[in-house]
């Protein structure tokens, strides 16, 4: 049997990023859930795309293409609908590479979500005008260097939060799925 055209797998992945992007906005955006439950949603979420966004192809986009940033006032608005989880603050370090380890500082779910919403959101929209090359420029390039790093810091936040207060059960986890 052959493999698939590699065409045909970059655009896979970039369909799956997509949706899962789709997934995550949708969540953030509403306030159904809450406590226990908006943490494994927001863990599984975050975790969907992060999965997702290691599967993208390079870009040969760029940074020029039209504004359609999220802006403060969005960005504001998905930050308070993260007071529905159980926790915010959570103790981090910024260069785990380093040794011996710098200073934890604080962290922030909220700040991550609604970063993490900013930057994939703001792809998405390009890839919604037919910019698909703008879209995965955004979405990997920024994965990289920005909110990639909050995706890892709240995941391990949301982790830690469960296994200390509620388990993961997979009649619980399935029970919650979109």
């Amino acid at each position: 049997m052959k493999d698939p055209p590699a065409v045909d797998i970059r655009l896979q992945s970039i369909e799956q990023f997509a949706h899962a992007a789709n997934q995550f906005a949708a969540w953030a955006t509403q306030q159904e859930d809450s406590g226990a439950v908006a943490a494994r949603n927001a863990l599984r979420h975050i975790t969907e795309l992060y999965l997702a966004a290691l599967a993208l192809p390079a870009s040969a986009g760029s940074a020029d293409a039209p504004d359609v940033d999220v802006d403060s006032a969005e960005r504001n608005t998905i930050c308070a609908n993260c007071a529905r989880l159980p926790l915010d603050y959570y103790g981090e370090i910024f260069d785990p590479l380093t040794m011996p380890p710098p200073e934890p500082v604080v962290g922030s779910v909220a700040d991550d979500i609604a970063d993490i919403y900013r930057e994939v959101v703001t792809g998405l929209r390009h890839y919604r005008a037919g910019r698909t090359d703008a879209a995965v420029w955004q979405w990997t390039f920024l994965f990289q260097v920005h909110w990639g790093e909050h995706a890892t810091g709240a995941i391990r936040a949301l982790h830690a939060w469960l296994a200390a207060n509620e388990g993961f059960t997979t009649t619980s986890l399935n029970s919650e799925s979109d």
